[in-house]
């Protein structure tokens, strides 16, 4: 005896897709639209027409021009953090291995100054995460006990192989070595075009300076 027909299954995710395919369009729509205008100039109504939706859809997926800033340069940062993980377990000198792994948020800031100038400008008065912020702010935030992490495994690893002093605390290490790319960043990209090699030259000085007060100095 044949099997019943059932009826076709209804078309599953359309409305979650939908929602994807929406937030993709405002992302690429506010990245395009801040880099052509300027963010300070750049209007969530253009970032709407570009992204063929309403100005109220816009405010949906982002709270104010901040948080859709603040979302393109999440999604960025977040695939590049991903690929900045790797690097951690690689051999070599402390200072050859920060160097490495700071390179590619520098190439991050400097492919796109227009959007790396106002993103840290607009993070740059936060203390600490909070409500208050809101979702993208920490999110962005977030990222911080992660990137101090992967430098602490690397002052780790240089302990064990005798290069770093053993009583040096790896996470006051890892702490003070990200607050100098911070400062450091910040000050390239007031440059009128900030150049990787040179941002790169100035933290080697920078890095290398701070570096020596920890250097295992019996080691032969």
């Amino acid at each position: 005896m044949p099997k019943p027909k059932s009826d076709p299954l209804p078309p599953v995710g359309l409305r979650a897709r939908s929602k994807v395919d929406k937030r993709r369009r405002i992302m690429e729509a506010a990245r395009a639209v801040f880099i052509e205008h300027g963010y300070d100039a750049a209007t969530t109504r253009e970032i709407a027409q570009r992204a063929e939706v309403s100005t109220g859809t816009v405010f949906v997926y982002a709270r104010d021009k901040r948080d859709l800033l603040l979302q393109v340069v999440n999604d960025e940062l977040d695939a590049l953090n991903a690929r900045a993980q790797p690097l951690t377990g690689k051999p070599g000198p402390l200072l050859e291995r920060l160097l490495a792994y700071f390179k590619l948020r520098y190439r991050y800031w400097a492919s796109e100054p227009r959007l790396a100038r106002p993103a840290l400008r607009e993070t740059a008065e936060f203390l600490a995460p909070g409500p208050a912020l809101g979702d993208e702010a920490n999110r962005f935030y977030a990222r911080t006990p992660v990137t101090l992490g992967h430098i602490e495994e690397m002052v780790r690893a240089a302990q064990l192989s005798g290069e770093v002093a053993r009583d040096a605390p790896p996470g006051e290490v890892a702490s003070l070595v990200f607050s100098l790319y911070l400062i450091e960043v910040r000050r390239w990209l007031r440059e009128e075009t900030p150049r990787l090699a040179s941002g790169m030259e100035r933290l080697q000085v920078v890095l290398g300076l701070f570096l020596r007060g920890v250097l295992n100095q019996t080691r032969s």
